[in-house]
C-alpha cells in the first residue's frame, strides 16, 4: 500500500533486503583476451533499503572521503563507487553499521 506518508516504523523495522551478485572474470596473470576462468557469488544484506540503508551508505561514504582520502584515486575523471572506494574502508564501515557484504563461494584456483 502506498501513501504520501511512507512506511511506517513498524512496516520499516520489519522490512530488509538481499541481493545476491554473480560474476565471472580471470585468476591473476591470466589472459583477458581468452574466456573468463574464475566465478564467484557474493551477498549484500541490510536493513530497510530506502529511509535505513541508503543514509547510513551516504554517511559512511562522506567519512570514506574525510577519513581515507589517501585511498582515493589520484587522477582520472568520474568514477564508478566501487573504482572509487575500492582502497577505503568503506565496505569495513557498512558491516559495522548492518549493511553487510560477505561473498558465498569463491573460486578455486
Amino acid at each position: 500500500c502506498f501513501t504520501k506518508k511512507g512506511p511506517s516504523q513498524k512496516q520499516m523495522e520489519g522490512t530488509s533486503f538481499t541481493m545476491t551478485f554473480f560474476g565471472e572474470g580471470y585468476s591473476e596473470g591470466q589472459d583477458p583476451s581468452g574466456k573468463p576462468n574464475v566465478k564467484i557469488c557474493t551477498e549484500v544484506k541490510g536493513p530497510e533499503p530506502g529511509y535505513v540503508a541508503t543514509p547510513i551508505a551516504m554517511v559512511q561514504a562522506a567519512i570514506s572521503l574525510l577519513e581515507d582520502a589517501a585511498c582515493l584515486p589520484k587522477e582520472g575523471g568520474v568514477y564508478s563507487p566501487g573504482a572509487a572506494f575500492s582502497k577505503t574502508k568503506l565496505i569495513d564501515r557498512l558491516n559495522k553499521r548492518g549493511v553487510e557484504f560477505s561473498v558465498i563461494s569463491k573460486p578455486e584456483i
